[in-house]
């Protein structure tokens, strides 16, 4: 009997390690600080495996603020002064503030959603955040 308990152990560890083995988000600038009056430019790269949609996230000092999700290529995502752009092609997003003000200052993170597979649903958000001081 304790044969089998340790082969579910095997089995469940083999497949949590094939779900998120491939896929990874990246953001650059790390960091970057701007004048008032600058537009700022974020990009978010990403490989991920059944790719649902991209969001981006502002976060002060507490829990991130959802800022908008962009599913489909090309499309342009207006908020404000805050713009998203998603190229699907070419794996990526760009996050645009135009004339960013002092009240902009916060980190803001990409996100990316997969779609479901047998296993999970799970939302790979990039390691690394990008702080913008003002």
């Amino acid at each position: 009997m304790m044969k089998c308990p340790q082969a579910l152990l095997a089995i469940f560890w083999l497949l949590l390690s094939w779900v998120s083995s491939e896929d990874k988000v990246v953001q650059n600038p790390l960091s970057l600080v701007v004048h008032e009056g600058d537009t700022v430019t974020l990009n978010c790269s990403y490989e991920v495996i059944n790719f649902r949609s991209l969001l981006w996230y502002k976060q002060e000092k507490k829990a991130p603020t959802f800022l908008f999700m962009l599913t489909s290529s090309g499309f342009d995502k207006k908020k404000g002064r805050l713009s998203g752009i998603l190229d699907k092609k070419e794996l990526f997003s760009i996050l645009n503030i135009t004339a960013p003000q002092t009240r902009d200052s916060a980190v803001y993170l990409c996100a990316v959603e997969a779609q479901c597979s047998l296993v999970t649903c799970n939302l790979y958000s990039n390691s690394t955040a990008e702080a913008l001081q003002l």
